[in-house]
């Protein structure tokens, strides 16, 4: 969060974080703890590179057993999406399986791009 918010900050554009309160307090190992780190700074780097974005939004919830992790910017929406074949997403892809997890881009709530991953909260091992 730290992190995220620091980047933002940098460029002039705003973090809310949303965080439930209802969230089980789950350990994961480092490999883990760091794929979704680098799965949100990617998400960021994105929103920052290319959305043309005011504010970020980033929430996370639990349901049925899965951490739901969403991050939503109010830029420029697909139309503002970057046409070059880097490996940024891909990469996501790769992390997001990595936790046994999936990740999805779907236009967002707030006019721009939402990034959805899933992940099972419970034991990984």
């Amino acid at each position: 969060r730290a992190e995220s918010s620091q980047r933002l900050a940098a460029v002039g554009l705003e973090l809310v974080w949303e965080l439930n309160e209802d969230l089980p307090d789950t350990e994961l190992d480092t490999a883990r703890a760091l794929h979704l780190h680098r799965i949100v700074r990617e998400a960021i780097s994105n929103v920052i590179r290319h959305a043309q974005a005011g504010r970020v939004r980033v929430r996370t919830r639990a349901v049925d057993g899965r951490l739901l992790l969403d991050l939503t910017d109010d830029g420029g929406g697909p139309e503002s999406a970057p046409r070059s074949s880097g490996r940024g997403l891909d990469n996501m892809r790769e992390r997001a399986a990595e936790l046994a997890g999936a990740i999805d881009w779907r236009p967002g709530t707030e006019g721009g791009m939402k990034v959805l991953l899933t992940m099972p909260l419970g034991d990984l091992a």
